[in-house]
């Protein structure tokens, strides 16, 4: 005695093969659509030599406080000259002491990266007051400061620092070019 299949079990495998066929089709476009949000995800990040860190700008120290400032041949400057340009502030014991040498291979590495800088010095008046953690460091012509262009100190160094601040203040100055200011 043989099992014949019934008329009825035909018409369910013609469902089953659709249901099949269906569900094949909903999988490719599953995958196609998870494709192409991952090739725009990826389109959209950043290059693989880019930084993942989030750049902070250096902070405000407050106002550049009131000193006898002096060019690039000793002529005196206004503070008011100062405005609208990024400044880096050598600190000398006499108006005619030299730039330190460093500072030099600073402004034209950040000027090759199109961050233009302004080398200054300067000599404390007898009015100046400098804040009392900078005041040892002026007292010895090491201090340097990096001014913003709305006139905030934005950046206190040693020049005597070891290793050698270049690297910090080219950072903070390229920062203050290119990061969101508060």
């Amino acid at each position: 005695m043989t099992a014949h299949p019934s008329a009825s079990a035909q018409p369910r495998s013609w469902v089953f093969g659709v249901l099949g066929a269906a569900g094949l089709t909903v999988s490719v476009l599953a995958c196609a659509a998870l494709v192409l949000v991952l090739d725009f995800a990826w389109s959209e990040a950043p290059s693989t030599n880019a930084s993942w860190e989030l750049e902070v700008p250096p902070p405000v120290y407050g106002p550049l406080p009131a000193l006898t400032l002096h060019g690039d041949r000793g002529q005196p400057l206004e503070t008011g000259a100062l405005h609208g340009q990024l400044t880096l502030i050598q600190f000398a014991l006499a108006p005619e002491a030299q730039r330190l040498p460093f500072l030099g291979q600073v402004q034209a590495q950040l000027e090759a990266d199109g961050v233009p800088v302004r080398l200054v010095l300067a000599t404390p008046s007898t009015s100046t007051m400098l804040h009392p953690d900078w005041r040892r460091l002026g007292d010895s012509g090491r201090l340097l400061l990096l001014v913003d262009q709305r006139l905030q100190v934005r950046g206190v160094y040693d020049s005597n620092q070891s290793p050698s601040p270049s690297e910090r203040i080219v950072t903070d100055a390229r920062c203050l070019r290119s990061c969101r200011l508060p």
